[in-house]
């Protein structure tokens, strides 16, 4: 008698079903993960699983490789068909096309468990908060060289070093030293003008750095300017700092209504402001170095920027009303 395993999904759902992924896609993404994680759930399923990488084209032979008894064989191949990892094809079990893709995610995972002593010594660092942002990204690199668990990735990129800030005069520290570091670009969403990271954007600004800043609305700006210049008033070489800066032809500045602060240097390093949510005022900061995440504030940089308003012409006019003199 012929065995017949696993069963074949119908090619067309039922109205109800398809009514229930466009209402909740993301709830049925969560069962679907479910079942498969169910299904390999077991040792005796990941060894059926990975022996259909090579195609298993006699199970008896399978069965006493795996040490395996026919019933824990069939009961798990079956499960492994049902949830679309296997298919029967030319008289060989084998991966389907999800099959192939969880396949190499499981060899990322086979991977990142074997290094798993060297990751709890990441997770150790990055909750230390007596050793610099540089000194962690050091000992970073150090615990990472020579990992390759993901594919095509470098793993810093991934899990890169986080700081977090919990006081003002430590994020400005800590963006100052980002600044100081920038040899490309600066991409600078701010609320705040503050007149330590003016001097430091300058500077940076005399090394040919391209500056991208986007500003909170006019008004507030304005309030800002004036607030910073007074206060430079004490500070010739600041005050300078300050017009130059702004006469400087790698700085480019619009105004737009900000959710938060944030900046990213050399598509390498960032600073993300939390904010308190019913006040909108400073929580807290967080720093990292990811590139991935910075290409994705960069995104978010650029969907602003497109909304955001020219404003040189007011800080030329600020300028002239106040009669600042250099």
């Amino acid at each position: 008698m012929k065995r017949v395993i696993g069963k074949r999904s119908p090619m067309i759902q039922s109205v109800s079903a398809v009514r229930t992924m466009k209402e909740d896609p993301r709830a049925r993404a969560f069962e679907e993960m479910a079942k498969l994680f169910s299904a390999a759930a077991n040792s005796d399923a990941l060894k059926i699983f990975y022996a259909a990488e090579g195609g298993i084209t006699n199970s008896t032979h399978a069965i006493k490789e795996m040490g395996l008894t026919q019933k824990r064989y069939y009961t798990h191949l079956k499960r492994l068909i049902d949830v679309g990892l296997i298919e029967k094809v030319e008289g060989a079990y084998r991966h389907t096309t999800l099959g192939k893709i969880c396949y190499k995610m499981a060899e990322a995972l086979s991977n990142t468990l074997s290094y798993r002593e060297r990751l709890n010594l990441i997770d150790k660092l990055t909750r230390a908060k007596n050793i610099s942002l540089e000194e962690s990204e050091e000992i970073m690199r150090a615990i990472l060289k020579d990992m390759n668990i993901v594919p095509g990735e470098r793993l810093s990129d991934i899990i890169g070093p986080v700081k977090m800030a919990d006081t003002w005069d430590k994020v400005v520290t800590d963006v100052i030293e980002y600044i100081n570091k920038a040899e490309e670009s600066i991409h600078f969403a701010t609320q705040y003008l503050d007149s330590r990271v003016v001097e430091a954007i300058f500077m940076a600004s005399q090394r040919g750095v391209e500056l991208n800043f986007l500003i909170t609305d006019k008004d507030q700006v304005s309030t800002g300017l004036k607030i910073l210049i007074g206060s430079l008033f004490t500070n010739p070489r600041a005050l300078r700092s300050l017009v130059q800066l702004f006469m400087s032809p790698k700085l480019k500045v619009r105004t737009v209504e900000l959710p938060y602060t944030f900046i990213v240097v050399d598509r390498n390093l960032a600073m993300v402001e939390v904010v308190k949510p019913y006040t909108k005022k400073f929580s807290l900061a967080f720093f990292f170095h990811n590139r991935r995440l910075c290409e994705r504030l960069i995104e978010s940089f650029n969907v602003l920027w497109d909304r955001g308003t020219e404003i040189k012409t007011l800080f030329d006019r600020f300028l002239k009303e106040k009669a600042v003199t250099i």
